[in-house]
């Protein structure tokens, strides 16, 4: 190979690293932008024995979302039911077991408690 054909790969691959890169960076900015945009607050439970980590988001009418923490991301496990509420609320998580957990919201007037078992899927 003579020098300019080196000088030439080296090149391409100095291109494609920067492009790799600039893309990583604009695929993460867009993520967080998705985040801000629609996520108002967000709350990570650990099971006991640490063995499933569950995360709560809410959105901007304060609806629960469950998501189950994987080695790559979040998966989705449960949706609330029922339209969002006026004022911001919070869910309690007591965990059952290492895959089960119930998820309770406690009215201030006791009116409109509100109590889910969720099982995380295998």
């Amino acid at each position: 190979m003579t020098g300019m054909s080196q000088k030439t790969m080296k090149n391409k691959r100095f291109k494609y690293i920067v492009r790799l890169t600039a893309f990583l960076l604009v695929t993460c900015l867009f993520q967080s932008c998705c985040d801000t945009l629609f996520v108002a607050s967000r709350e990570v439970y650990t099971s006991p024995q640490g063995t499933n980590t569950i995360i709560i988001e809410y959105d901007h009418v304060c609806r629960p979302y469950v998501y189950q923490k994987t080695w790559f991301g979040k998966r989705e496990i449960w949706t609330y039911p029922n339209s969002g509420f006026m004022e911001t609320v919070s869910f309690s998580v007591e965990w059952l077991s290492e895959d089960k957990f119930r998820m309770t919201y406690n009215d201030k007037d006791d009116e409109f408690d509100e109590e889910y078992i969720i099982t995380i899927p295998k």
